[in-house]
Protein backbone atom coordinates (compact mmCIF):
# COMPACT_ATOMS: atom_id res chain seq x y z
CA UNK A 1 0.00 0.00 0.00
CA UNK A 2 1.15 3.39 -0.64
CA UNK A 3 -0.02 7.00 0.96
CA UNK A 4 0.13 9.95 -1.03
CA UNK A 5 2.33 13.01 0.44
CA UNK A 6 0.39 16.19 1.48
CA UNK A 7 3.21 18.83 -0.14
CA UNK A 8 0.49 18.87 -2.78
CA UNK A 9 -2.32 21.07 -1.98
CA UNK A 10 -5.55 21.24 -3.23
CA UNK A 11 -6.49 24.45 -1.05
CA UNK A 12 -3.46 26.39 -2.36
CA UNK A 13 -5.31 28.73 -4.74
CA UNK A 14 -7.65 31.27 -2.86
CA UNK A 15 -10.44 32.82 -4.78
CA UNK A 16 -10.86 36.27 -5.69
CA UNK A 17 -7.75 37.69 -3.86
CA UNK A 18 -9.50 36.66 -0.28
CA UNK A 19 -7.45 36.60 2.62
CA UNK A 20 -7.13 34.49 5.51
CA UNK A 21 -8.19 35.88 9.05
CA UNK A 22 -4.91 37.22 11.34
CA UNK A 23 -3.99 34.44 13.35
CA UNK A 24 -3.08 36.40 16.42
CA UNK A 25 -6.91 37.70 16.23
CA UNK A 26 -8.13 34.24 15.85
CA UNK A 27 -6.06 32.97 18.74
CA UNK A 28 -7.36 35.72 21.07
CA UNK A 29 -9.46 35.29 24.08
CA UNK A 30 -12.99 33.73 22.73
CA UNK A 31 -16.21 36.17 23.76
CA UNK A 32 -17.84 35.79 26.91
CA UNK A 33 -20.68 32.86 26.92
CA UNK A 34 -19.15 30.95 24.08
CA UNK A 35 -19.24 27.37 23.92
CA UNK A 36 -16.57 25.12 23.35
CA UNK A 37 -16.96 23.94 19.87
CA UNK A 38 -17.07 27.53 18.55
CA UNK A 39 -13.75 28.59 20.42
CA UNK A 40 -12.46 25.43 19.18
CA UNK A 41 -13.93 26.20 15.23
CA UNK A 42 -12.79 29.50 15.78
CA UNK A 43 -9.01 28.66 16.59
CA UNK A 44 -8.33 26.10 14.63
CA UNK A 45 -10.56 27.33 11.34
CA UNK A 46 -8.80 31.03 11.30
CA UNK A 47 -6.89 29.94 7.60
CA UNK A 48 -10.26 28.85 5.56
CA UNK A 49 -10.42 32.52 3.11
CA UNK A 50 -13.73 33.13 3.87
CA UNK A 51 -16.10 33.85 6.30
CA UNK A 52 -18.92 31.57 5.33
CA UNK A 53 -15.99 28.71 4.80
CA UNK A 54 -15.36 29.18 8.66
CA UNK A 55 -18.71 29.03 9.06
CA UNK A 56 -19.39 25.43 6.94
CA UNK A 57 -16.68 24.26 8.80
CA UNK A 58 -18.27 25.15 12.58
CA UNK A 59 -21.95 24.24 11.27
CA UNK A 60 -19.82 20.10 10.09
CA UNK A 61 -18.29 20.00 13.37
CA UNK A 62 -21.32 20.50 15.19
CA UNK A 63 -22.97 17.90 12.88
CA UNK A 64 -20.26 15.35 13.61
CA UNK A 65 -20.60 15.79 17.32
CA UNK A 66 -24.60 15.16 16.88
CA UNK A 67 -25.43 13.72 14.05
CA UNK A 68 -26.08 9.56 15.17
CA UNK A 69 -24.80 6.68 13.21
CA UNK A 70 -22.70 6.65 10.31
CA UNK A 71 -21.86 10.16 9.41
CA UNK A 72 -22.52 10.89 5.38
CA UNK A 73 -22.68 14.35 4.77
CA UNK A 74 -26.65 14.01 4.82
CA UNK A 75 -26.44 12.45 7.75
CA UNK A 76 -24.12 15.36 9.17
CA UNK A 77 -26.13 18.37 8.00
CA UNK A 78 -30.23 17.01 9.08
CA UNK A 79 -29.05 17.99 12.55
CA UNK A 80 -29.33 21.32 11.62
CA UNK A 81 -32.96 20.84 10.23
CA UNK A 82 -32.37 22.92 7.15
CA UNK A 83 -32.39 20.56 3.65
CA UNK A 84 -29.95 22.83 1.84
CA UNK A 85 -27.52 22.44 4.11
CA UNK A 86 -26.81 19.12 2.53
CA UNK A 87 -25.63 20.64 -0.90
CA UNK A 88 -23.51 23.23 0.85
CA UNK A 89 -21.47 21.48 3.26
CA UNK A 90 -21.26 18.77 -0.14
CA UNK A 91 -19.95 21.52 -1.49
CA UNK A 92 -17.46 22.47 1.44
CA UNK A 93 -15.75 19.27 1.89
CA UNK A 94 -15.75 17.72 -1.59
CA UNK A 95 -15.34 20.69 -4.21
CA UNK A 96 -14.44 23.58 -2.37
CA UNK A 97 -10.26 24.75 -2.09
CA UNK A 98 -10.24 25.73 1.30
CA UNK A 99 -6.79 23.59 2.72
CA UNK A 100 -6.83 21.47 5.09
CA UNK A 101 -2.78 21.60 6.37
CA UNK A 102 -2.89 24.62 7.99
CA UNK A 103 -6.34 23.51 10.53
CA UNK A 104 -3.98 20.35 10.89
CA UNK A 105 -1.74 22.69 12.32
CA UNK A 106 -3.52 24.52 14.08
CA UNK A 107 -5.28 21.71 15.98
CA UNK A 108 -1.78 19.96 16.95
CA UNK A 109 -0.45 23.81 18.61
CA UNK A 110 -3.84 23.74 20.39
CA UNK A 111 -3.30 20.78 21.79
CA UNK A 112 0.50 21.07 22.04
CA UNK A 113 -0.39 24.15 24.04
CA UNK A 114 -3.40 23.14 25.99
CA UNK A 115 -2.28 19.71 27.27
CA UNK A 116 1.24 18.53 26.06
CA UNK A 117 1.44 15.52 24.53
CA UNK A 118 3.33 12.51 26.79
CA UNK A 119 4.22 10.65 23.63
CA UNK A 120 3.01 10.59 19.85
CA UNK A 121 1.48 7.47 18.00
CA UNK A 122 1.43 6.60 14.62
CA UNK A 123 -1.22 4.39 13.70
CA UNK A 124 -2.37 2.58 10.98
CA UNK A 125 -6.24 1.83 9.99
CA UNK A 126 -7.85 -0.62 8.20
CA UNK A 127 -11.05 0.28 7.37
CA UNK A 128 -13.29 -2.37 5.35
CA UNK A 129 -16.01 -0.68 2.33
CA UNK A 130 -18.81 -1.72 0.78
CA UNK A 131 -20.60 -0.53 -2.27
CA UNK A 132 -18.82 1.99 -4.72
CA UNK A 133 -15.34 2.17 -5.44
CA UNK A 134 -14.11 4.85 -2.49
CA UNK A 135 -11.56 6.74 -2.77
CA UNK A 136 -7.56 4.60 -1.54
CA UNK A 137 -10.48 1.33 -1.99
CA UNK A 138 -8.06 -1.84 -2.65
CA UNK A 139 -8.89 -5.24 -2.35
CA UNK A 140 -8.04 -7.23 0.79
CA UNK A 141 -9.22 -10.26 2.80
CA UNK A 142 -11.64 -9.98 5.85
CA UNK A 143 -10.55 -10.94 9.17
CA UNK A 144 -12.51 -13.70 10.17
CA UNK A 145 -13.92 -15.35 7.01
CA UNK A 146 -10.82 -14.94 4.80
CA UNK A 147 -13.80 -13.54 2.01
CA UNK A 148 -12.88 -10.48 -0.44
CA UNK A 149 -13.41 -7.37 0.58
CA UNK A 150 -12.70 -3.94 -0.42
CA UNK A 151 -10.47 -1.96 2.11
CA UNK A 152 -9.55 1.70 2.80
CA UNK A 153 -6.36 2.00 4.91
CA UNK A 154 -5.07 5.49 6.51
CA UNK A 155 -2.10 6.65 8.73
CA UNK A 156 -2.96 9.06 11.58
CA UNK A 157 -0.67 10.73 13.99
CA UNK A 158 -2.19 10.46 17.19
CA UNK A 159 -0.99 12.92 20.53
CA UNK A 160 -1.15 10.69 23.68
CA UNK A 161 -2.43 12.87 27.03
CA UNK A 162 -3.51 12.63 30.13
CA UNK A 163 -7.15 13.43 28.38
CA UNK A 164 -6.74 10.46 26.02
CA UNK A 165 -5.73 10.42 22.53
CA UNK A 166 -6.11 12.88 19.75
CA UNK A 167 -5.67 12.54 15.99
CA UNK A 168 -3.67 15.65 14.43
CA UNK A 169 -2.48 14.75 11.48
CA UNK A 170 -3.74 11.59 8.21
CA UNK A 171 -2.04 10.05 5.63
CA UNK A 172 -4.21 8.20 3.17
CA UNK A 173 -2.64 4.63 1.95
CA UNK A 174 -3.47 3.99 -1.43
CA UNK A 175 -3.04 0.33 -3.43
CA UNK A 176 0.50 0.49 -5.07
CA UNK A 177 -1.01 -0.90 -7.81
CA UNK A 178 -0.81 1.96 -10.55
CA UNK A 179 -0.30 4.33 -8.52
CA UNK A 180 0.53 6.65 -11.07
CA UNK A 181 -2.18 5.88 -13.51
CA UNK A 182 -3.85 9.24 -14.64
CA UNK A 183 -7.38 7.77 -14.58
CA UNK A 184 -7.10 6.77 -11.05
CA UNK A 185 -5.54 10.38 -10.52
CA UNK A 186 -7.73 12.35 -12.04
CA UNK A 187 -11.51 10.28 -10.62
CA UNK A 188 -9.82 10.86 -7.04
CA UNK A 189 -8.26 14.54 -7.45
CA UNK A 190 -4.91 13.10 -6.63
CA UNK A 191 -2.47 16.36 -7.04
CA UNK A 192 -0.03 15.81 -9.75
CA UNK A 193 3.58 16.73 -6.67
CA UNK A 194 2.32 13.49 -4.52
CA UNK A 195 4.45 11.04 -3.78
CA UNK A 196 3.91 7.48 -2.85
CA UNK A 197 4.71 6.21 0.65
CA UNK A 198 4.19 2.93 2.62
CA UNK A 199 2.66 3.13 5.79
CA UNK A 200 5.76 3.73 7.84
CA UNK A 201 7.02 6.49 5.64
CA UNK A 202 3.60 7.71 5.95
CA UNK A 203 4.23 8.06 9.76
CA UNK A 204 7.69 9.37 9.43
CA UNK A 205 6.36 12.00 6.76
CA UNK A 206 4.31 13.20 9.55
CA UNK A 207 6.65 13.76 12.19
CA UNK A 208 9.03 16.96 10.83
CA UNK A 209 6.22 18.82 12.46
CA UNK A 210 5.79 18.19 15.67
CA UNK A 211 8.73 19.86 17.35
CA UNK A 212 7.37 23.20 16.46
CA UNK A 213 4.19 22.13 18.49
CA UNK A 214 4.15 23.56 22.03
CA UNK A 215 4.76 20.45 23.95
CA UNK A 216 8.17 21.01 26.38
CA UNK A 217 11.28 18.81 25.04
CA UNK A 218 10.62 16.28 22.46
CA UNK A 219 7.52 13.51 23.01
CA UNK A 220 9.07 10.17 22.06
CA UNK A 221 7.67 8.69 18.89
CA UNK A 222 5.75 5.13 19.03
CA UNK A 223 5.71 3.28 15.45
CA UNK A 224 5.38 -0.46 14.44
CA UNK A 225 8.02 -1.58 12.27
CA UNK A 226 7.65 -5.43 12.19
CA UNK A 227 6.98 -4.98 8.85
CA UNK A 228 9.58 -2.38 8.19
CA UNK A 229 13.74 -1.75 8.35
CA UNK A 230 14.03 -1.04 12.28
CA UNK A 231 17.68 0.33 11.18
CA UNK A 232 16.62 2.72 9.05
CA UNK A 233 13.56 3.86 10.75
CA UNK A 234 15.49 4.47 14.43
CA UNK A 235 18.62 6.21 12.13
CA UNK A 236 15.29 8.51 10.31
CA UNK A 237 14.33 9.58 13.88
CA UNK A 238 18.03 10.14 15.26
CA UNK A 239 18.19 12.70 12.58
CA UNK A 240 15.24 14.76 13.65
CA UNK A 241 16.37 14.29 16.74
CA UNK A 242 13.03 12.42 18.11
CA UNK A 243 13.18 9.88 20.89
CA UNK A 244 11.76 6.50 19.80
CA UNK A 245 10.01 3.40 20.75
CA UNK A 246 9.80 0.82 18.37
CA UNK A 247 7.35 -2.22 18.22
CA UNK A 248 9.61 -4.83 16.26
CA UNK A 249 9.71 -8.52 15.54
CA UNK A 250 11.32 -11.68 17.13
CA UNK A 251 13.11 -11.97 13.94
CA UNK A 252 14.78 -8.17 14.37
CA UNK A 253 18.60 -8.36 14.47
CA UNK A 254 20.77 -6.49 17.50
CA UNK A 255 23.97 -6.86 18.69
CA UNK A 256 23.75 -7.67 22.54
CA UNK A 257 25.86 -5.58 25.03
CA UNK A 258 27.82 -6.67 27.90
CA UNK A 259 26.99 -10.13 27.85
CA UNK A 260 26.83 -10.94 24.53
CA UNK A 261 25.76 -15.12 24.05
CA UNK A 262 27.95 -15.79 21.14
CA UNK A 263 31.31 -13.72 20.26
CA UNK A 264 32.02 -9.98 20.81
CA UNK A 265 29.86 -7.97 18.48
CA UNK A 266 27.39 -10.85 16.76
CA UNK A 267 24.09 -10.22 15.95
CA UNK A 268 20.72 -12.25 17.23
CA UNK A 269 17.58 -11.71 16.53
CA UNK A 270 15.45 -10.40 19.72
CA UNK A 271 14.13 -13.82 20.07
CA UNK A 272 17.36 -15.23 21.03
CA UNK A 273 18.30 -12.55 22.85
CA UNK A 274 14.92 -12.53 24.45
CA UNK A 275 15.84 -16.43 25.56
CA UNK A 276 18.90 -15.60 26.90
CA UNK A 277 18.59 -15.28 30.77
CA UNK A 278 21.94 -14.36 31.97
CA UNK A 279 21.49 -10.89 30.14
CA UNK A 280 18.67 -9.52 31.18
CA UNK A 281 17.19 -7.54 34.09
CA UNK A 282 13.05 -8.64 34.90
CA UNK A 283 10.69 -6.39 36.45
CA UNK A 284 7.27 -7.09 37.27
CA UNK A 285 4.50 -4.61 35.57
CA UNK A 286 0.82 -4.78 34.82
CA UNK A 287 -0.74 -5.43 31.30
CA UNK A 288 -3.24 -3.75 28.59
CA UNK A 289 -6.04 -5.73 30.78
CA UNK A 290 -4.62 -5.27 34.11
CA UNK A 291 -3.14 -8.91 34.32
CA UNK A 292 0.61 -9.15 36.21
CA UNK A 293 3.24 -9.16 33.12
CA UNK A 294 6.93 -9.81 33.05
CA UNK A 295 9.33 -7.43 31.25
CA UNK A 296 13.00 -8.02 30.72
CA UNK A 297 15.04 -5.64 30.03
CA UNK A 298 18.61 -6.09 27.33
CA UNK A 299 21.16 -3.53 26.28
CA UNK A 300 21.97 -3.72 22.74
CA UNK A 301 23.10 -1.97 19.77
CA UNK A 302 20.72 -1.60 16.31
CA UNK A 303 23.45 -2.77 13.36
CA UNK A 304 23.15 -0.14 10.59
CA UNK A 305 21.50 2.70 13.20
CA UNK A 306 24.96 4.13 14.36
CA UNK A 307 27.94 1.87 15.65
CA UNK A 308 28.08 3.95 18.90
CA UNK A 309 24.46 4.29 20.12
CA UNK A 310 23.57 2.11 22.59
CA UNK A 311 19.12 0.97 22.67
CA UNK A 312 17.37 -0.85 25.23
CA UNK A 313 15.24 -3.97 23.94
CA UNK A 314 12.14 -4.36 25.67
CA UNK A 315 10.58 -7.76 26.28
CA UNK A 316 6.92 -7.79 27.65
CA UNK A 317 5.45 -10.87 28.41
CA UNK A 318 1.92 -12.26 29.41
CA UNK A 319 2.73 -15.02 31.92
CA UNK A 320 -0.27 -16.72 30.53
CA UNK A 321 0.63 -16.29 26.98
CA UNK A 322 4.40 -16.88 27.11
CA UNK A 323 4.96 -17.29 23.37
CA UNK A 324 3.39 -14.34 22.27
CA UNK A 325 5.87 -11.52 23.78
CA UNK A 326 6.31 -7.88 22.16
CA UNK A 327 8.94 -6.77 21.38
CA UNK A 328 9.97 -2.76 21.97
CA UNK A 329 13.24 -1.03 20.43
CA UNK A 330 14.08 2.69 22.00
CA UNK A 331 16.67 4.66 22.70
CA UNK A 332 15.63 6.20 25.74
CA UNK A 333 17.95 4.10 27.40
CA UNK A 334 18.16 6.44 31.03
CA UNK A 335 14.18 6.24 31.29
CA UNK A 336 13.29 3.92 34.37
CA UNK A 337 11.71 0.65 32.80
CA UNK A 338 8.17 1.43 34.54
CA UNK A 339 7.56 4.39 32.46
CA UNK A 340 8.76 3.02 29.34
CA UNK A 341 6.53 0.01 29.71
CA UNK A 342 3.39 3.22 30.43
CA UNK A 343 4.57 4.43 27.13
CA UNK A 344 4.16 1.13 25.35
CA UNK A 345 0.66 1.48 26.41
CA UNK A 346 -0.01 4.38 24.39
CA UNK A 347 -1.07 2.70 21.69
CA UNK A 348 -3.74 0.59 22.91
CA UNK A 349 -4.79 3.51 24.01
CA UNK A 350 -4.92 5.03 20.68
CA UNK A 351 -6.87 2.02 19.33
CA UNK A 352 -9.44 2.35 21.88
CA UNK A 353 -9.79 5.89 20.90
CA UNK A 354 -10.16 5.39 17.50
CA UNK A 355 -13.20 2.73 18.10
CA UNK A 356 -14.73 4.13 20.71
CA UNK A 357 -14.77 8.40 20.06
CA UNK A 358 -13.40 8.02 16.61
CA UNK A 359 -16.47 6.34 15.46
CA UNK A 360 -18.50 7.94 16.80
CA UNK A 361 -17.22 11.15 15.14
CA UNK A 362 -16.95 9.73 12.05
CA UNK A 363 -13.10 9.14 11.45
CA UNK A 364 -13.40 6.58 9.41
CA UNK A 365 -16.95 7.15 7.61
CA UNK A 366 -16.07 9.02 4.52
CA UNK A 367 -16.69 6.71 1.72
CA UNK A 368 -16.54 9.74 -1.71
CA UNK A 369 -14.19 9.32 -4.29
CA UNK A 370 -12.22 12.58 -3.88
CA UNK A 371 -8.79 12.57 -2.11
CA UNK A 372 -9.71 16.08 -1.08
CA UNK A 373 -12.91 14.94 0.51
CA UNK A 374 -11.13 12.45 2.46
CA UNK A 375 -8.77 14.75 4.00
CA UNK A 376 -11.23 17.71 4.47
CA UNK A 377 -13.22 14.92 6.24
CA UNK A 378 -11.22 13.51 8.40
CA UNK A 379 -9.35 16.92 9.55
CA UNK A 380 -13.07 18.16 10.52
CA UNK A 381 -13.78 15.05 12.28
CA UNK A 382 -10.62 15.20 14.05
CA UNK A 383 -11.46 18.49 15.45
CA UNK A 384 -14.80 17.00 16.40
CA UNK A 385 -12.65 14.00 18.56
CA UNK A 386 -10.76 16.92 19.88
CA UNK A 387 -14.17 18.72 21.01
CA UNK A 388 -15.66 15.29 22.75
CA UNK A 389 -13.00 14.46 24.41
CA UNK A 390 -11.87 18.20 25.92
CA UNK A 391 -15.84 18.86 26.22
CA UNK A 392 -16.26 16.93 29.99
CA UNK A 393 -13.37 18.88 31.07
CA UNK A 394 -15.48 22.26 30.83
CA UNK A 395 -18.29 21.14 32.41
CA UNK A 396 -18.21 21.44 36.21
CA UNK A 397 -18.24 18.05 37.76
CA UNK A 398 -18.37 16.09 34.69
CA UNK A 399 -15.88 13.32 34.20
CA UNK A 400 -15.04 11.66 30.83
CA UNK A 401 -15.41 7.79 31.72
CA UNK A 402 -13.85 7.03 27.44
CA UNK A 403 -14.03 4.06 25.23
CA UNK A 404 -13.45 0.85 26.34
CA UNK A 405 -9.56 -0.11 25.79
CA UNK A 406 -9.61 -2.80 23.61
CA UNK A 407 -7.15 -5.04 21.48
CA UNK A 408 -9.67 -6.47 19.13
CA UNK A 409 -10.67 -3.81 17.37
CA UNK A 410 -11.86 -5.67 14.71
CA UNK A 411 -15.25 -5.99 16.27
CA UNK A 412 -16.06 -2.45 16.05
CA UNK A 413 -15.09 -2.53 12.20
CA UNK A 414 -11.78 -1.25 12.58
CA UNK A 415 -8.73 -2.75 12.19
CA UNK A 416 -6.07 -0.94 14.25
Amino acid sequence: MGSFSDTARAGRQRPGGSRPEDPARAGSAPPAGSDLVAELARQVLHSLPRSDQRRSGELYIRGLLAAQGRKTIRNVASSTGRTADAQRLHHFISESTWDWVPVRRALADRLGRDVQPSAWVVQAVTVPRTGGVPVGAGSGAALRSGAGVNEQRSVGLWAVTPLGGFPVDWRLLLPQRRPDDPRLRARAGIPEDARPLDAVAAGLDMLPGITRHGARGHAPVLLDVRRACAARTAAALGVRGLPHLLRVSASELLVPVGVPPRRTGAAVTAGQLAAYAAAATRFAATGPTGAPHEVSRFVCRVPGAGAARQSVLLVDRDPRRPRRAAFWLTDLTDHPVDALVRLTRAPGLVAGEAAGTGRRVGLYDFAGRSFAGWHRHTTLASVAHTAALLLPTQTPGASRTGPARTEDASRTGIAC
